[in-house]
């Protein structure tokens, strides 16, 4: 009973797709997000700093919102270290330096520090991750800043019969906190995400999922991307 209580749920998982019932006017565009993220800790330095670990995420962005082909829009370079609080909470600080091509509009980088509060928890064979953000978005060219606060829920579970195959389901929800050229304030983003992920070995990994991503965007049609997300990882022991 437990195993079909599970697969039942699993289906669920995979089959899940956003809605998007949103009201007023809507633009669809198909884009890709790809990357590679390698992650560790500074044991190798020192054995009492098993708790202090890093991650470097690459990630390129397309989409097709000239009607005409998909082009590259983002280039996003993550770096951040944390610290493992206790088996559930850990905090981190990192920094994000995004190259922004923008349709129609000259091309401009971004600076942006981060904060997160990460937890993490089993209930039977799922995994829960909850994970809140602050991001402060500067444009580097004319200082003008977007804080703005994320909530990401993230449920997985292992996929019956096959190892080392896993799925995941997930729900983001982002609203700056002041008026930017980036977005006025309110929320900003909705993102739901479902996917797999296989461990190819002990260090490495790959994932492949969907995420329907909709802004909100005051003053002019809505925007919904269907993304598909491919993400490289490896872990160094």
């Amino acid at each position: 009973m437990k195993t079909i209580s599970n697969t039942i749920i699993l289906s669920l998982l995979l089959c899940a797709t956003p809605l998007t019932c949103f009201a007023g006017g809507l633009n669809d565009m198909f884009g890709v997000w790809g990357s590679l993220t390698l992650q560790g800790d500074f044991s190798a330095i020192s054995p009492e700093l098993d708790k202090f670990h890093w991650r470097i995420t690459n990630q390129t962005r397309s989409r097709d919102d000239d009607h005409t082909q998909t082009r590259f829009t983002e280039n996003i370079l993550f770096t951040q270290a944390g610290y493992q609080i206790n088996e559930h909470a850990s905090v981190w600080l990192g920094y994000v330096h995004n190259w922004i091509d923008p349709l129609h509009k000259s091309s401009f980088q971004e600076s942006r520090p981060y904060q997160d509060f990460v937890w993490k928890q089993r209930f039977n064979d799922y995994k829960f991750m909850m994970r809140i953000r602050m991001d402060e978005r500067i444009h580097t060219n004319t200082g003008d800043a977007g804080y703005r606060l994320r909530q990401l829920i993230q449920v997985g579970h292992a996929v019956p019969f096959i190892d080392n195959l896993s799925s995941y389901i997930g729900y983001e929800v982002l609203f700056y906190l002041n008026n930017s050229g980036f977005g006025r304030s309110g929320v900003a983003e909705n993102r739901v995400y479902t996917g797999l992920n296989y461990q190819l070995t002990k260090a490495a990994g790959v994932s492949i999922g969907y995420m329907g991503q909709h802004v909100d965007r005051r003053g002019a049609n809505d925007l919904f991307t269907h993304n598909i997300q491919i993400d490289m990882h490896y872990r160094f022991f």
